[in-house]
């Protein structure tokens, strides 16, 4: 029988998974023993009590079923530690130099992952990506996109290969981004940090959340639209957003509205607290999305490995389902603060199936 005395190292949770009590798994065949449970599907995460390796199990699943989380406590333990590490060290703003955007997150996942590979060389040396951790890790490191402002410019602060890469995701063979020149801003457009945003970074093409024109000047609603916004004389037409809407910026503010057409039905004004917010979600929410297209679409089955190497308990489509709306709320937390707010409504869709449709 294997030693127990790692399970006091465990945390309550962690890295997505939660523990409790150890207990007897009802499969198994009395060799499992429950450590816990993975905060997105239910699955179990037992202790085999032969082999010492801990796994992803069912609550209904036979004892030769489970994938491989841990090849030990110890490990286990050490990879939770370092999954967490990663989504924590975003908050120390000197880290990285103050710098953040898509090749800091990068660079920060792929250390973690070298870690993590000299951790546990047994569970990353299998044919097949070992389940959980690598998810997990991506979902970690989106805190290295961007870290909060400074009191007097926008929300978020990041490099501008953030949008560079959010257009890729959007359209990886193009990946175009409009940089406007200063001369280019009208100057109802007074809130200097979104100048500079739009000068150094610019804005992502071809999205089909955010759609912006590659060439047409910023032209205020009012004029754009005088017979239904003629009062908008410091809002500019930013660009299009789901449901056939407008996405107005506030010349003075910065702020992103919606604003209404159809009375009753329109979406809460509110749409994010700036561009930067609004550009860190969009960013966000597709990272997620593109690890989603690579299971749904890109010839990845985890059901089809060879033997051992085979996933029968792990999905990652219920990980990144149960996290997305999160992650995307708490970039802007009053960009979902009611059912009418644009970005929830988009999130609980029935039609659509949600943000990961």
């Amino acid at each position: 029988m294997t030693d127990r005395t790692g399970i006091a190292a465990l945390p309550a949770s962690g890295a997505f998974l939660e523990f409790r009590s150890p207990g007897t798994a009802p499969a198994g065949g009395g060799r499992w023993t429950v450590l816990g449970g993975t905060a997105y599907c239910g699955s179990l995460v037992v202790l085999d009590g032969e082999t010492g390796e801990v796994r992803l199990a069912e609550e209904s699943g036979r004892e030769d079923e489970g994938d491989l989380l841990a090849s030990s406590l110890p490990a286990l333990a050490a990879l939770v530690r370092e999954v967490e590490a990663v989504a924590t060290g975003a908050a120390d703003r000197a880290a990285f130099g103050g710098r953040r955007g898509a090749a800091v997150a990068d660079a920060v996942r792929s250390a973690a992952e070298q870690r993590m590979r000299a951790l546990d060389p047994e569970l990353f040396t299998r044919g097949a990506p070992p389940p959980h951790w690598h998810t997990a890790l991506l979902i970690a490191a989106l805190a290295w996109g961007a870290r909060p402002g400074e009191p007097d410019g926008l929300a978020y602060d990041f490099e501008p290969d953030l949008v560079a890469d959010l257009a890729r995701l959007l359209d990886e063979e193009d990946a175009a981004v409009r940089r406007y020149r200063p001369e280019e801003l009208p100057a109802e457009l007074t809130h200097e940090p979104t100048r500079r945003l739009l000068v150094e970074a610019g804005l992502p093409l071809e999205g089909e959340m955010l759609g912006v024109h590659p060439d047409a000047p910023l032209t205020t609603m009012a004029a754009r639209y005088p017979d239904d916004f003629a009062e908008l004389t410091h809002h500019l037409e930013l660009g299009y957003w789901p449901h056939d809407l407008v996405i107005a910026l506030d010349g003075t503010t910065g702020r992103l509205e919606l604003p209404g057409l159809h009375g009753a039905d329109d979406p809460a004004r509110y749409l994010n607290r700036d561009l930067s917010a609004l550009l860190y979600a969009l960013w966000t929410y597709e990272r997620v999305r593109a690890h989603w297209d690579r299971w749904e679409y890109g010839g990845q089955d985890w059901h089809d490995g060879d033997g051992d190497d085979d996933w029968t308990v792990f999905d990652p489509h219920s990980f990144l389902r149960t996290e997305v709306d999160g992650l995307v709320e708490a970039v802007d937390p009053e960009s979902f603060a009611t059912p009418r707010h644009s970005w929830r409504l988009l999130a609980e869709d029935p039609y659509t199936g949600g943000l990961l449709a």
